[in-house]
């Protein structure tokens, strides 16, 4: 009879622990295109473009130096999904296809049973793909030949949250949203533009610098046009936080920022001469591969500024940490958990610092306009690899803009590790795999955002 009580009573506890039991956090991941890590105010940016984003830094921990491990987007998105590089992952052109082989950290979220939603303004990034592995439901489209704004987006993303999630229902969700605003052509919607336009005496019409920036002219462009492209752009980046505002009052009402884990990252940056170019996808300097990254989530100490140099392969591994999951063995980055949890918003990493990969891999097409192939970060000094086999040596901590390429003792060290982790990675890579061909409308269609080929 005793034995009998203790057992029922063993049973109610087990019951009692399992009711209790908190479901895994909803998981929230924002990737604006085209973002460079210099526009928010949170890395220092004076002009108030972003206050939503940087409210929402102060939550949580900002890694002030993040890269992309490419300057531009099919390559770096497939990069921050499988914690893989270009050469391994081989997506290194618009149809380029992510094979079923690569694993996402969508899919590696089975295990506690996500219902997963993407939601891409991005029309590359499509579930025909291989973009979609791991969720559940994914959208990229282009609305009626227009560019899909943050609105648009949301609504889908809303819609779609409304009918697969239900608060308490104890199944946690994961919602991927990848925005458009600040990739070219820029045209900000109001009052932005208003108020973020700058406009110098010899300007021309935005409209037709636009067509010049997208159709290549470049050397129709005068310093005060270029000017002027460069506050549009900032009018969009204002633009899409704006729109981030509305999204998480949206998420919030619904209560699905409840102990959620929040990521805010960029896919690459923007180049406006200041390296003699325009547009992304030929270089690796810092302002095409810089960008930012928040992370907010339960236990992590707010107010961070994490100065380590980190990659975005680094977000898978950090991601499954945080939900206590084994780490996935193809992912080649790192958590950055230690990181988080090992300073108190102002002292020293817990581990060294580790080397920073950057790739420009060859398309394939017959246009190669690469200033770079490759490239390596290690602390403040950056060594950059030309097709030719050339390097460029920058110390940031001097010349944080990249101006003087100055090969000291560093250089040769560098480009031999550089050499040495690239041939590394490839004999971990996978085999390319290739979508289908693009028609003649989605070229038109890239040609429209600056990309000929």
């Amino acid at each position: 009879m005793v034995r009998s009580r203790h057992l029922a009573l063993a049973l109610l506890a087990l019951l009692g622990s399992a009711c209790t039991r908190q479901s895994p956090p909803n998981v929230v991941v924002i990737v604006v295109d085209t973002l460079r890590a210099d526009r928010l105010g949170s890395y220092g940016n004076p002009r108030g473009l972003t206050p939503f984003l940087d409210g929402l830094a102060a939550r949580g921990a900002v890694f002030l130096n993040a890269y992309a491990t490419t300057s531009w987007t099919c390559p770096s998105v497939a990069s921050l999904l499988t914690s893989r590089y270009p050469s391994q992952h081989r997506v290194v052109s618009f149809d380029s296809r992510l094979s079923d082989e690569e694993v996402t950290f969508a899919e590696r979220l089975a295990p506690l049973h996500y219902v997963a939603g993407g939601f891409s303004a991005n029309f590359r990034l499509l579930q025909s793909l291989g973009y979609a592995q791991g969720f559940t439901h994914w959208l990229a489209q282009v609305t009626s030949g227009e560019d899909m704004r943050g609105p648009e987006l949301r609504a889908h993303a809303l819609e779609w949250l409304d009918g697969a999630w239900h608060p308490g229902s104890g199944q946690p969700g994961l919602l991927y949203m990848q925005y458009m605003e600040p990739h070219a052509p820029y045209e900000p919607v109001e009052p932005y533009r208003s108020r973020f336009e700058r406009r110098e005496d010899g300007a021309g019409d935005a409209a037709a610098l636009n067509a010049k920036l997208v159709g290549l002219r470049w050397y129709d462009l005068t310093s005060a046009d270029v000017h002027l492209l460069e506050s549009l752009y900032d009018g969009e980046v204002a633009a899409v936080d704006a729109e981030l505002q509305q999204l998480f009052a949206e998420l919030e009402r619904r209560g699905f920022l409840d102990r959620s884990i929040v990521i805010v990252t960029g896919d690459h940056g923007e180049e406006f001469w200041e390296h003699g170019g325009l547009m992304h996808g030929t270089n690796l300097y810092n302002e095409t591969v810089r960008v930012p990254l928040i992370v907010v989530a339960p236990g992590i100490e707010a107010g961070q500024r994490i100065e380590e140099n980190v990659s975005l392969v680094d977000v898978a591994p950090t991601l499954l940490d945080l939900l206590g999951l084994a780490a996935e063995t193809r992912f080649e980055g790192r958590s950055l958990v230690p990181l988080l949890r090992g300073r108190s918003g102002t002292g020293h990493a817990t581990e060294p610092p580790r080397d920073i990969i950057l790739q420009l891999e060859s398309t394939g097409y017959g246009l190669d306009a690469r200033e770079h192939v490759d490239g390596i970060a290690r602390g403040p000094i950056t060594v950059l690899v030309r097709p030719t086999g050339s390097t460029e040596t920058y110390d940031l901590a001097v010349d944080p803009a990249e101006k003087n390429d100055n090969p000291s003792g560093h250089t040769a060290a560098l480009a031999e590790a550089i050499a040495q982790k690239s041939a590394d990675l490839r004999t971990r890579a996978g085999a390319p795999v290739k979508g289908p061909a693009l028609d003649d409308a989605t070229r038109e269609k890239l040609r429209a955002l600056g990309y000929h080929f």
